[in-house]
């Protein structure tokens, strides 16, 4: 079994329902995947409080918000997962949204099992 620590990223996070199959996911566990969540940090790039709201849709359909209008002030950041981790197994998906547009950046850092 291969273990590779990776990271994925995405600027300006849309402003989407969270929820809706017409965002883009952010990071998705292959079918013969395991990733372990060591950190997700959420950066705002304005100088304007945003909200962020991150959302784990599970291949199980318990769907579940990790997030859910979480403040993040302006010029600074928040770290989600800091000491804990997050399992992902086959076919999750994180899906992540801002209340103000062009405002948020994500970095997930994670290691991949397969």
């Amino acid at each position: 079994m291969a273990n590779t620590f990776t990271r994925t990223t995405k600027s300006s996070l849309s402003t989407a329902d969270v929820t809706s199959s017409s965002l883009t996911d952010v990071l998705t566990a292959g079918s013969t995947s395991t990733l372990i969540i060591l950190s997700v940090l959420i950066s705002n790039k304005t100088g304007s409080n945003a909200n962020v709201n991150i959302y784990f849709f599970t291949a199980s359909g318990d769907d579940a918000y990790l997030l859910r209008s979480a403040p993040v002030p302006a010029g600074s950041s928040l770290e989600m997962i800091s000491g804990s981790k997050l399992i992902m197994t086959s076919n999750d998906v994180i899906r992540a949204s801002s209340d103000a547009a062009n405002a948020l950046d994500l970095t997930i850092s994670y290691l991949q099992q397969s």
